[in-house]
């Protein structure tokens, strides 16, 4: 076999496993598991794009109102610059708050993505509010739940 000829194969086939391996896999889901990785911007992406009316993130221990995940204020920011409110209630009580302006701040002053990936990965947040369920006595939050808003007041999707 000519060597040019396997070098020409072999990036193909890198190039196929490395497309194979960027698809998603499996349905949108209405409820996922926050990790602090790449995936879950995918799958919430997904999710959100799907057009479900609610879509909740379950968060672990390490997630608490004072210390939001810079990948999950990125969320958060998003519903809120497309002018949706973002509010924060106790776990079992109906009164609801602002999240505080820092944690807010904190997605300007973190750029670690190119525009164009933010914009495309996190603009199906444009369409939704979120809530963030939290524990009173220890400021932990528990989940974070996107509720599609009104189509009438939907803004683009479009980058």
């Amino acid at each position: 076999m000519n060597p040019s000829y396997r070098i020409v194969v072999s990036v193909l086939l890198a190039c196929l496993l490395a497309a194979c391996a960027g698809r998603p896999s499996g349905p949108p889901q209405q409820n996922i598991a926050f990790i602090d990785s790449r995936i879950f911007d995918d799958e919430l992406s997904r999710s959100l794009q799907a057009g479900f009316d609610e879509v909740t993130v379950e968060t672990d221990a390490s997630v608490t109102l004072a210390q939001i995940p810079e990948r999950m204020d990125k969320w958060l920011y998003t519903v809120r610059e497309a002018d949706h409110p973002v509010v924060a209630r106790p776990t079992g009580q109906p009164l609801t708050r602002s999240i505080g302006l820092v944690a807010l701040l904190q997605a300007i002053a973190t750029g670690t993505y190119d525009w164009l990936r933010e914009s495309l990965t996190y603009s199906p947040a444009r369409n939704y509010d979120a809530t963030l369920i939290y524990d009173k006595d220890s400021g932990r939050v528990e989940k974070v739940v996107f509720r599609a808003v009104p189509k009438s007041a939907r803004v683009s999707t479009n980058p």
